[in-house]
């Protein structure tokens, strides 16, 4: 019995090959803004937390996308840690969004050190192209 195609990219019970990946690719359309979405409000909170970009992940030609982290201001190693990170997963952006609005509303006043990543440095063109697989993925 043949499988029914339900796809319009790639042929059923067949691994995609490079001319697949590219009309995959052709496909995807940007749904999203990282720098407006996360890179804009994570240097909003400079005035009350620190904020320092600790890396850069580099999906070309997707874009090149800077990782943040946020703490408390007057950092002390010797003090507990609370860890807030914010994640995509598929369509999600719940985690993202989650950890940028707990920062901005409650982190100042948790009375504790915190320490928080917004963004977890895995599919940022994932949340961009609202896709599961980031655009430029060998496994899309």
């Amino acid at each position: 019995m043949a499988l029914q195609r339900f796809y319009p990219v790639g042929t059923p019970d067949q691994p995609w090959g490079a001319a697949e990946k590219v009309e995959w690719r052709a496909r995807q359309r940007k749904q999203r803004d990282y720098g407006d979405d996360v890179v804009r409000a994570v240097e909003r909170f400079g005035s009350r937390f620190d904020v320092a970009e600790y890396g850069r992940l580099d999906y070309s030609p997707d874009g090149v996308y800077p990782v943040f982290v946020v703490r408390s201001p007057d950092w002390n190693d010797a003090l507990p840690v609370a860890l807030v990170t914010g994640g995509v997963h598929g369509y999600e952006t719940s985690g993202v969004h989650g950890a940028l609005q707990f920062l901005d509303r409650h982190a100042s006043i948790a009375g504790i050190p915190m320490r928080s990543i917004p963004t977890v440095p895995s599919m940022p063109t994932a949340r961009v192209a609202n896709r599961r697989r980031c655009c430029s993925s060998s496994n899309p």
